[in-house]
């Protein structure tokens, strides 16, 4: 039995954790949500439909969101974009993988690229929460 996601639902997510970057999140949460959602545009726009080969364009912007999520770790004195600069040097080095070996199952590929890309949007919404409830607590006091 395989258990699978519909496809709206990423979408959906991706969508709502990237609003809630540009309108509650900080500059790091900002930069981020903007990268991410030019890769995933690129990457759909560009993608290699039959799957038996690398994903180039995916590939390219993934490395670019990576240089990106270094950038900020490297400034930021938040947490989370290093949990998420290691989320997506995990999908490049699928990437990478599937370079090495081209035999790499289809399936394999995608959903680790998949699961690694939810969860740096799950980083980012850690990210966006904790700017939010920092903002709400300094108006407080």
């Amino acid at each position: 039995m395989t258990v699978e996601l519909p496809p709206w639902l990423g979408i959906l997510v991706l969508i709502v954790v990237c609003g809630a970057a540009f309108f509650k999140g900080g500059i790091e949460e900002r930069v981020t949500a903007a990268a991410l959602l030019l890769s995933v545009g690129v990457t759909v726009l560009l993608r290699d439909r039959s799957w038996s080969h690398l994903q180039v364009a995916g590939f390219v912007m993934d490395v670019l969101v990576l240089v990106v999520l270094v950038a900020i770790s490297l400034k930021s004195p938040k947490y989370w974009p290093m949990a998420a600069a290691g989320f997506q040097l995990l999908a490049v080095l699928i990437h990478v993988a599937k370079m090495i070996d081209p035999s790499v199952q289809d399936w394999a590929y995608i959903t680790a690229i998949v699961i690694f890309t939810y969860l740096m949007i799950g980083a980012l919404g850690v990210g966006v929460w904790n700017t939010w409830r920092k903002d709400v607590e300094q108006r407080r006091s």
